[in-house]
């Protein structure tokens, strides 16, 4: 076979075979790209249009931050404490007594709340820490400011929209760390 002739046959067949990749490349390219259209076409962002202040969206739905509770973690856990209520309560030397209790969220904290007045005192503030439900509640002791020598410790819980609030306190003698008494009580709004 002459030179030429052979040449020209190889020439042939290498433009036959880079046509062939092409056509294969193209034909995969455009499998990928309707394989790619259908699989973004198939989902959904479920929380494209879902906003959450105090929290995340997970599959349509708001995940609160600690502290915070509702639909959209708008609302901190110690809201719904807001108010006056009137306690009525029973204590175990004292007696029983009914008075005024004003409890307040602490607006640099989610769930903290303040209950001025426990022990029929009025200017005394106890401070208190709400739990992850949002219901209960403890106080740590601390000094009864408006008494010498006086502690107060308590738990309770408040009901979901915060109309009755349940609490049982101890009264300490601070020096002697000496329980005095245990009140318990239900404050009502």
């Amino acid at each position: 076979m002459p030179i030429a002739k052979y040449l020209s046959t190889v020439f042939e067949k290498l433009i036959l075979n880079i046509n062939s990749m092409k056509s294969t490349k193209l034909n995969f390219i455009g499998a990928l790209a309707i394989a790619g259209g259908m699989f973004f076409t198939g989902c959904t962002d479920e929380c494209k249009d879902v906003v959450c202040t105090n929290g995340e969206c997970v599959e349509g739905s708001c995940v609160c931050d600690a502290g915070y509770e509702g639909t959209d973690c708008g609302t901190a856990i110690n809201a719904k404490f807001n108010g006056t209520y009137t306690l009525t309560e029973s204590c175990s030397v004292t007696g029983g007594a009914t008075y005024a209790i004003t409890v307040a969220p602490k607006s640099a904290s989610a769930d903290e709340v303040t209950f001025q007045g426990l022990y029929a005192e009025p200017q005394f503030i106890a401070n208190g820490h709400v739990e992850a439900d949002g219901l209960a509640f403890h106080m740590e002791s601390q000094a009864v400011t408006t008494l010498t020598d006086r502690s107060i410790s308590a738990e309770g819980t408040i009901n979901a929209d915060g109309t009755s609030i349940t609490i049982t306190y101890d009264f300490w003698e601070t020096s002697t760390n000496t329980k005095l008494e245990t009140c318990t009580g239900t404050m009502t709004k």
